[in-house]
């Protein structure tokens, strides 16, 4: 038999980039989980690698089984109140490919420990002074009041400088690009002209290259502009291959008077080994470079396709 054999189907219609991300999924169910390829998503006659079997799964797309119950208690209470953003159980606890489990293994971590999770916030935003928790898929409510869509953080961290209570909303990428859609709505205008934050029109932020940060941001300027925080800041959190997403996440920033923040799984991994950690804390960082950035793992299998 050869690895392809254990691994299984890929997609024909994969960038290079996803198929490769995608071949290394497959060997992480194959050979790390030792789980078989679950039913393919859309032709459900079919497998795919980088899925698990529904009645296998349990936490196994979780780095811990800590971050798998935090995943399931946080989706569970999330659709329950209708909340903006997509929390779908089925894809979460199978699809190894999907960013929104990436979100949960990369920043559950911190949520389960506030103290680490400072230290490893104040790599990237050094003024920080406190941290309270994340929040995942976050918008605020009622909707109506705010971008009136279902826009939402991926990830949002609540934060504090001193006595000002904050948040860090970021945008997580895989290996999903930014949706193309061009979006303009009358809510999005009014946010954006009660704003001194836009360095750019509305007309060039609501273009195709950086609609889907922009209505991020929105979001940040509404709660600004309504009292919630003190202070939002804004980040991209992406792979460090994903030239992409880091030319467009630097571009815009520079569109914002505040400016906004590009980390890289790489740079976020490297920032939390340097730190003081347990031999737990530590095994679960090199956990994440090997789910998501160790390709050499792979490689073997890579030549097969």
């Amino acid at each position: 038999m050869h690895i392809k054999d254990f691994i299984g189907n890929i997609s024909t219609s994969d960038s290079s980039r996803t198929k490769r991300a995608r071949i290394h999924q497959g060997w992480w169910r194959a050979f790390v989980l030792k789980q078989p390829a679950g039913q393919h998503p859309i032709k459900k006659d079919m497998t795919v690698c980088n899925v698990l079997p529904v009645q296998t799964a349990g936490y196994s797309n979780f780095i811990t089984e800590s971050i798998g119950d935090l995943a399931e208690r946080t989706a569970k209470e999330h659709n329950n109140t209708k909340s903006a953003g997509m929390m779908e159980m089925n894809r979460l606890k199978t699809n190894l490919l999907s960013s929104q489990p990436l979100c949960f293994n990369f920043f559950g971590l911190l949520a389960l420990d506030r103290e680490l999770g400072l230290k490893t916030i104040k790599a990237f935003f050094p003024e920080i002074t406190g941290f309270s928790g994340v929040k995942f898929e976050y918008a605020p409510s009622p909707k109506e009041e705010y971008t009136n869509d279902n826009s939402a953080f991926d990830v949002a961290l609540e934060v504090s400088i001193g006595d000002q209570q904050g948040l860090i909303g970021i945008e997580c990428k895989y290996t999903e690009p930014f949706s193309p859609h061009e979006y303009r709505k009358s809510d999005y205008e009014n946010i954006h002209n009660a704003s001194n934050n836009f360095l750019a029109s509305y007309e060039v932020l609501t273009s195709s290259t950086f609609n889907q940060l922009y209505r991020n941001q929105l979001i940040a300027e509404a709660l600004l502009q309504k009292g919630h925080y003190q202070f939002v800041k804004t980040a991209l959190f992406c792979s460090p291959d994903d030239e992409n997403a880091k030319n467009v996440g630097n571009e815009f920033g520079k569109m914002l008077k505040s400016g906004f923040t590009v980390i890289d799984f790489f740079e976020y991994i490297t920032a939390m080994q340097k730190l003081d950690l347990t031999p737990t804390q530590r095994k679960n960082t090199m956990m994440l470079w090997a789910r998501y950035m160790a390709h050499e793992l792979s490689h073997a299998a890579s030549l097969e396709y």
